[in-house]
């Protein structure tokens, strides 16, 4: 800045207006002006990196095992329940195995498993919130049925009849997959 004196006698100051490079780095860029980036808005964690694909072989194997565990589904035809057990029961038997065998193998006692407990405080904090939840949605499904808010009655049908026609065309998994 530099001071100067004008034949009146005032000072003036010329300031220079710092420009605006055209060359600004990606960070400084906020769309739809965000106060912060992207990847601050999905957490900023690992989540964040593989959902922006800064960890993109996570990223890779995420999709392809979501893939295969669709194409399963749609291929077997069989229930989602029925799979989730029998993968359970492969996985406590290969467990059971593994156990057995390195205490054979090694003729010591095999790693011992942290005793799980609930503490009863733990439980009814649990059932309190969840009877709130509860409580909570009863009481919008009645105002819902008794048509108190025509808007919220029609949106809720209006839903209702989408997923049902969307559900005739393809199942549960696959709107799930995509």
């Amino acid at each position: 800045m530099e001071n100067s004196s004008n034949p009146d006698g005032e000072d003036t100051r010329n300031q220079t207006i710092p420009s605006t490079s055209s060359t600004s780095s990606s960070d400084d860029y906020r769309l739809f002006d965000r106060q912060g980036s992207l990847h601050q808005f999905l957490g900023g964690g690992k989540a964040a990196d593989i959902l922006l694909w800064k960890r993109w072989s996570v990223s890779l194997g995420v999709i392809v095992v979501a893939s295969v565990a669709w194409l399963i589904f749609e291929w077997s035809g069989l229930p989602f329940l029925s799979i989730c057990s029998d993968v359970l029961l492969i996985l406590i038997i290969v467990l059971f195995v593994h156990s057995n065998y390195a205490a054979y193998r090694d003729s010591r006692q095999p790693q011992s498993l942290p005793e799980l407990e609930l503490s009863e405080e733990m439980v009814n904090n649990a059932a309190a919130s969840f009877r709130v939840k509860i409580n909570n949605m009863l009481l919008m499904a009645h105002d819902i049925t008794l048509g108190k808010d025509f808007r919220l009655f029609f949106k809720v049908v209006t839903c209702l009849w989408l997923l049902s026609a969307i559900g005739s065309y393809c199942s549960f998994f696959t709107l799930a997959y995509v």
